[in-house]
């Protein structure tokens, strides 16, 4: 009796499965213990899982699973991951993607196996220059946006003299170099750089050059918690009572948890999403919290933005091949509850809205993490060009 009622449980379980078909699996590899773990991490996973609850959970008769994983901020690491994800467990699309080094490898090797590579948690300009690919997307964020937005907004209010700090890799680079190019346009002076390695402890002798070369303002492209250490020492310097401004390119909700509204209140950051900029964005963020414990980061928003995009282009496509899927993603618009109105450029690049933020005074927050408010809502053609980068060179 027990024999015959496992032996037909299976075959209902074995033609259920074979009903709907074997699982679209889509991978998230991401940062969960290194330096940007809060920004990306766990809630990349969370916010890619409320992705596929939105669109039903199934795709032309497919179930979607999400697989993840931690590339611990090694290249190495990151690709041996995303090959056996592609070769031997059947990965359609990997996202997330934080460290741009690591994301050039991945998209690289998307490409080559035809695969999709939906990159929110990297920015560097190779990513749709150099190294683009007609199966990778940069989602969120890159090495000029976030430089130009924030110069550009500041010489508007009056800043025209700049410092640049950064960390010393080519994302810095980029960096750095877009600061002066922003500042060179609006007709203001780089009175000075520094960078150094990540993982620095101790930030004194930047900010002591900075504060030596008195500019009105410091662009700072450090990201996670060495960006919330050099605006820690910056504060400790007393550089805002001073009447220098900070700007952290890289900066996000739980940097701003981890010091304080106190310490960090009046510091300048851009970012391609905030949680309560409407009812759509706070709806999202809610079920986002209530898994997180705190609404989600730029970053993650655009991990749920990119799957919820790649899963309507499977849809509209009538397959998973990543080639068929990308031409699709390049042809619908970009509209969900972070992402209303967004396209995508032929090199890969996402156009979309920038926000330049504030965070706010401890008696301006309203509530927890209530810590931005918005400055200027900029559209994509005031910091990006409509004309695809001149280094992508697809038919190649």
């Amino acid at each position: 009796m027990a024999r015959g009622f496992w032996a037909a449980l299976l075959g209902l379980c074995l033609s259920s499965s074979a009903a709907f078909g074997e699982p679209l699996k889509i991978g998230v590899l991401t940062d969960m213990s290194g330096v940007i773990a809060d920004t990306v991490g766990r809630g990349s996973v969370v916010a890619a899982a409320l992705a596929v609850s939105d669109a039903g959970g199934s795709v032309l008769g497919r179930p979607i699973e999400i697989v993840s994983a931690d590339h611990q901020l090694k290249p190495d690491v990151g690709l041996t991951i995303a090959r056996r994800w592609f070769d031997e467990e059947h990965v359609e699309a990997i996202a997330d993607i934080p460290v741009s080094t690591i994301a050039l490898g991945i998209q690289n090797l998307a490409r080559s196996k035809g695969k999709i590579a939906l990159i929110s948690g990297s920015g560097t300009l190779d990513l749709f220059g150099k190294s683009c690919s007609p199966t990778g997307f940069v989602w969120t964020f890159d090495t000029n946006v976030l430089p130009r937005a924030t110069v550009l907004t500041g010489a508007q209010s009056g800043v025209k003299k700049w410092f640049a700090v950064g960390p010393d890799y080519s994302f810095g680079h980029q960096m750095e170099r877009a600061v002066a190019d922003a500042v060179s346009e609006t007709g203001g002076q780089l009175v000075g750089s520094r960078r150094t390695a990540i993982g620095t402890s101790d930030y004194a002798s930047l900010l002591l050059a900075a504060q030596e070369a008195q500019p009105d303002a410091i662009a700072s492209s450090f990201a996670g918690h060495d960006g919330v250490l050099l605006i820690e020492n910056a504060v400790e310097f007393g550089l805002l009572q001073k009447g220098i401004r900070i700007a952290g390119l890289m900066l996000f909700e739980a940097d701003v948890h981890s010091l304080g509204l106190e310490r960090m209140q009046g510091i300048y950051t851009t970012t391609a999403f905030y949680w309560d900029t409407d009812d759509n964005t706070r709806s999202f963020a809610k079920r986002f919290s209530e898994k997180m414990g705190r609404p989600p980061s730029a970053l993650q928003a655009g991990v749920y933005s990119s799957i919820t995009h790649y899963l309507k282009a499977v849809k509209a496509a009538g397959t998973a091949s990543g080639p068929e899927v990308a031409k699709k993603m390049h042809e619908l618009p970009i509209s969900d509850l972070t992402t209303p109105s967004a396209r995508i450029r032929a090199d890969g690049r996402v156009m979309r809205d920038m926000f330049l933020v504030q965070v706010k005074s401890p008696a301006e927050s309203k509530g927890p993490w209530d810590y931005f408010k918005i400055v200027r809502r900029m559209k994509p053609e005031e910091l990006m060009s409509e004309t695809p980068s001149p280094d992508c060179k697809l038919e190649n």
